[in-house]
């Protein structure tokens, strides 16, 4: 590990990327005070912010830096509220860059519900004794952590599997941000439900030399060890699959940087534009559309958050952009990751642009994910850089989730899981269950006067009881989209079944859903074409 203390000038860049991405409170510019700045590493708990039903809950230690800052952890007590439920001694001597331990807590320590959580950590620096409640940084509340004890499995219908299609790892490691292990991420991910993830780690993180994040390395170790520790993580044959990706800097149309998600690729693609490697070097290695003419055949091509807006320093000093029309029509491109673990009221303007580029006759289908760089109970980064930390409850991991549908019959595997993406048969929740199907499967052409729509849907009481239904159609011909069905529920309903019999009209366009229950959870379906 190198010292970021001593960097060399083209890292001053760095500064743009501080405000936006999380917790490395080691680095700072040579000769600035820093007052986030301790010595000693990094010390992070964290939690699922939910726990499934039937299993018992993970406590995430991560210790990072410790190498330069060693360390004994001597104690670890967790609290529920004021109460202690757990406590250990283990006496653990740390020097490693990165280290990461999970504790589990049997769930009968819990009450069902909302539950306020606490890890407080005892350990040693040189001959110093210190205590800290769930992380070791300044200006964090340090306040305990929301966790939900849920009665209830995730809702769900049929062969679905749940997953977050877009989190970062500890591969994803330089100056400014990290995340939690790849085994941490597979760990959390089966509390909160989840029956798969994709690891998609930045393209300038995963060419960086192994021991020297500001050195590239040509014969691209770290990305190989990425997906050799993925293989042995899916020998488990437990039941959950990692799927290995990376997130690639392209530029776009107008010569912007913008993150493009690619799935189990056979070979490594570089992009490094707005990587913050060196002064005035912004242009990535490929176009959008190269890389689009580079992938294989039957990988997901995904754009990553197409809709947000990077800020102003951002855009000036790093060239980073967002994507435009013109870049979510180009060829090829098949799905736009939309919902991106940010605040409710940011969804409805979301839709709204995807559906923009349906009514054009642009088949895309939705994603919803989180950009989690660990991130599991709550979001912990630096606001004014070098002083001060921010904390909310956005792009925790797993809060959004994509459900893939998988043909009955067909088994739990990279192969058929990235085939049903490929082919749109999925949907956006952040709580109730949908399927939404024709006679032929969702991203298929429909050619019959009379058509029937499967529309079933559940909920549970961790996310509200049925509050209304929509089903919407789309016609190329006008431009408008036009709701077909309203369906509006009563109290304690959370579940519904129906067959929706519509005429089809001469032009084309599409079906689609969404669903709202009264605690403001929703649920949205990819379309049905016509």
């Amino acid at each position: 590990m190198i010292n970021p203390l001593s960097m060399r000038p083209e890292s001053w860049q760095y500064f743009l990327l501080i405000p936006v991405l999380y917790a490395e409170i080691h680095y700072r510019f040579k000769y600035f005070f820093s007052y986030l700045k301790k010595r000693e590493p990094e010390i992070i708990a964290d939690l699922p912010h939910r726990l499934e039903a039937g299993r018992d809950l993970p406590v995430l230690l991560i210790i990072k830096d410790a190498d330069r800052y060693p360390i004994s952890i001597s104690g670890i007590s967790l609290l529920n509220g004021t109460q202690e439920i757990f406590s250990n001694e283990p006496d653990v001597e740390v020097s490693d860059p990165y280290k990461d331990y999970i504790f589990i807590i049997p769930r009968d320590r819990f009450t069902p519900g909302l539950n306020q959580i606490s890890v407080k950590i005892s350990y040693r620096i040189g001959n110093k004794n210190r205590i800290c409640v769930n992380d070791n940084h300044r200006g964090t509340s340090h306040k305990p952590f929301p966790v939900y004890i849920a009665d209830d499995h995730l809702p769900r219908i049929g062969h679905c599997y749940f997953g977050e299609p877009h989190c970062h790892t500890n591969y994803t490691s330089d100056q400014v941000e990290f995340g939690a292990s790849l085994a941490a991420n597979k760990e959390m991910s089966k509390a909160l439900g989840l029956d798969f993830f994709a690891a998609t780690d930045h393209s300038y993180d995963l060419d960086d030399h192994p021991d020297n994040y500001l050195k590239n390395d040509p014969d691209l170790r770290k990305w190989k060890f990425f997906l050799e520790e993925v293989k042995d993580l899916n020998a488990q044959n437990d039941g959950f699959l990692i799927i290995p990706g990376e997130e690639v800097t392209v530029s776009n149309a107008r010569g912007n940087n913008i993150h493009f998600l690619v799935y189990n690729h056979h070979k490594f693609i570089r992009g490094s534009g707005d990587g913050a490697e060196k002064w005035f070097r912004w242009r990535s290695e490929h176009t959008l559309t190269e890389v689009l003419g580079m992938i294989d055949p039957g990988t997901p091509a995904i754009a990553a958050h197409p809709f947000e807006i990077p800020p102003l320093l951002q855009r000036i000093f790093i060239n980073r952009g967002s994507w435009s029309d013109a870049d979510c029509k180009a060829r090829q491109l098949q799905g736009l990751q939309l919902l991106n673990g940010g605040r409710d009221d940011t969804i409805p303007t979301m839709i709204q642009k995807w559906t923009r580029l349906l009514l054009q006759g642009h088949r895309l289908y939705g994603l919803a994910g989180n950009d989690a760089h660990g991130n599991f109970a709550r979001f912990r980064q630096i606001n004014f850089p070098f002083f001060t930390m921010r904390e909310h409850y956005y792009h925790l991991f797993g809060k959004w989730r994509t459900g893939i549908y998988l043909p009955a019959g067909d088994q739990f595997n990279l192969s058929n899981m990235l085939q049903a993406l490929s082919s749109g048969n999925c949907y956006m929740t952040n709580g109730p269950a949908l399927l939404f199907e024709s006679k032929q499967e969702t991203g298929s052409d429909l050619q019959s006067d009379l058509l029937q729509i499967h529309c079933q849907i559940r909920s549970a009481k961790e996310f509200g009881s049925l509050r209304r239904l929509h089903v919407l159609r789309g016609r190329y011909s006008t431009g408008l989209e036009k709701t077909i069905v309203e369906k509006n529920y009563d109290d304690n309903v959370y579940e519904d079944n129906q067959m929706i019999t519509v005429t089809t009209p001469e032009d084309t366009g599409y079906y689609r859903c969404e669903v709202y229950t009264d605690c403001g959870k929703m649920a949205f379906s990819n379309p049905v074409w016509i």
